[in-house]
Formats: structure tokens, sequence, C-alpha cells
């Protein structure tokens, strides 16, 4: 009868740690779970950088290339300090054009590592802002060769 007792015992101890093991995991994913991070809905703002225009010396002939950017945004305080500083981007965006090869930035990769490189520079441009500049990213809506 005392085998009885010890196993009756020991089940019942097995069945309720089993049980806290079970609450304690799944409380735990649930509670990781709640606490990601929350996907940002604010809807997007779009500032259209005015066209940029330069000129590459090709094998002899003089190209022109034209670009147009957007810069993508959900934050209102960004998208004002854009807009209030347009001459500025289009002098950094004039600079990156006129710093690379013509023949890389008419490449798609080109393209994208330009497009990089132009998110990168207007993000360093308000480094010392007080409040934090937020860019999504930038987009070239405007392409032309010539």
């Amino acid at each position: 009868m005392n085998k009885i007792v010890v196993i009756g015992i020991l089940t019942v101890l097995l069945t309720i740690s089993a049980g806290v093991g079970a609450y304690v995991y799944f409380n735990t994913n649930s509670a990781e779970t709640a606490k990601a991070p929350k996907p940002d809905d604010r809807p997007f703002i779009y500032v259209e950088v005015p066209p940029v225009v330069t000129n590459f010396n090709v094998k002899g002939k003089t190209r022109y290339l034209q670009i147009t950017v957007s810069l993508q945004t959900r934050d209102i305080t960004s998208s004002n300090t854009f807009k209030t500083n347009l001459p500025l981007i289009q002098s950094t965006l004039l600079s990156l054009m006129q710093s690379s090869r013509y023949q890389e930035i008419t490449s798609i990769e080109g393209k994208t590592e330009f497009v990089d490189r132009i998110e990168s520079h207007v993000l360093k441009l308000f480094k010392a802002n007080k409040a934090p500049i937020e860019l999504e990213r930038a987009m070239l809506t405007g392409f032309v060769v010539q």
C-alpha cells in the first residue's frame, strides 16, 4: 500500500509541475508577442526635391542627366525641415551627381547605390538638428538622360 501512495503522490506532483511549466511557457511567449513593436501607421509624407541637372563628358560628347528625387517620411517636422531646406538638398544632390561616373549612375545597380548615397547624405545634413530627422527612404521619381 505504501508503494501506491508514493506513486500517487509523485504522479500528482509531476502533473502539477507540468501544468506550472506549461503555464509559464505559454504566458512568457504571449508576453513577448505583446511586447512586439507596433507598426508605424502614420501616413507617408512625400517631399519632392525640384529637378537637378548636371552634365557629363562621355567619350567626347556632352551628356545631360536630370534627376528628380522624393523624400519619404512619416514625420511632419521632418517634412517641414526638408521643405525649408530644399536648396541645400538640391546642392547636395548636384555634388553627388558630379562626383559620380556616368556609366555607374546610369546602370540599375548604380542607381540603387546612388539612392543609398542620397539617403545617407540627407541624413548627415540634418544630423546636428535638435529633433532627429525621420527619413524612410529617398526615391528617384525622375531620371532623364540626354
